[in-house]
């Protein structure tokens, strides 16, 4: 391969990969359809949730996340944009489809999580 064609190959390259990186490549999350195994009564309060605990059947389990000061969100490690959020004195709810394992689900508020807003999920 000469010189030149080495360079445009590494040229088109990098045009690829930076339009994978792009915010359009991740798709959106998707609910699954169907009545929920279980459902997960979740309170975020400043900086904690409670109960940090928590156990599920596998399949489809709901998640009721419920902020009683300032705006939090509930995301499972693994699971990609899976996201349930609530403002203070608000209440919301989202699906996810789970395997059985251990989830470490945590709010990403930045800082929330390192003051130790996260704890486990364990889906039998």
């Amino acid at each position: 391969m000469t010189r030149r064609a080495g360079v445009l190959a590494c040229g088109a390259l990098t045009v690829v990969l930076l339009a994978a990186c792009g915010s359009d490549s991740v798709a959106p999350y998707s609910q699954p359809t169907g009545p929920a195994v279980k459902t997960l009564a979740v309170e975020a309060e400043n900086f904690a949730f409670i109960p940090d605990t928590l156990t599920s059947p596998a399949g489809i389990v709901q998640v009721d996340l419920t902020s009683t000061a300032g705006l939090h969100n509930f995301v499972l490690e693994g699971v990609p944009q899976f996201q349930v959020e609530a403002t203070s004195g608000s209440s919301s709810s989202g699906k996810v489809k789970l395997k059985p394992g251990k989830y470490t689900f945590y709010c990403n508020i930045a800082g929330h999580r390192a003051q130790g807003m996260e704890g486990i999920l364990t889906v039998k």
